[in-house]
């Protein structure tokens, strides 16, 4: 086995566990956490995988001093908040295009009005990610909450 390959298979369950921590609410609470790696560590024992073993309880010791349902949810509370700032600054930028359009139409000037016609649109696209996230990051703070 390669030093590539090596690397990968102590690296990626690390990633993959870390990265649990921005997936649905139902598995995002630490005890699941805990659990995944100490059944991946019980795996890489029984392959005599001893640096994969090392990397994962390495993460699990990351992960006792570091994960709290509490940060979860203040992660998810500042998630939430972000995301409706952003909305908020995207809602703005309409307006202000939206004005920006009326001068245009008042001047006659089509090709302006087009411009700000897709930029409106691209902004309002951006919203509706935006909010399907927003929804998204919502219910994962309630699964952590109830």
């Amino acid at each position: 086995m390669n030093v590539k390959t090596l690397a990968k298979l102590t690296v990626l369950p690390l990633v993959f566990a870390f990265s649990a921590g921005h997936a649905s609410a139902a598995g995002n609470d630490c005890a699941a956490k805990r659990a995944e790696i100490e059944n991946q560590i019980v795996q890489a024992k029984a392959h005599n995988n001893s640096h994969r073993v090392a990397g994962l309880e390495t993460a699990l010791a990351q992960l006792g001093a570091n994960c709290t349902t509490e940060g979860l949810i203040k992660s998810a509370q500042e998630k939430a908040t972000k995301l409706e700032q952003k909305i908020a600054e995207k809602q703005q930028d309409i307006a202000k295009i939206e004005a920006d359009k009326q001068q245009a139409q008042s001047a006659g000037n089509s090709k302006k009005v087009a411009k700000y016609d897709k930029k409106i649109a691209q902004k309002k696209g951006d919203i509706t990610e935006l909010e399907a996230e927003l929804t998204e990051a919502r219910a994962e703070l309630a699964g952590l909450k109830g």
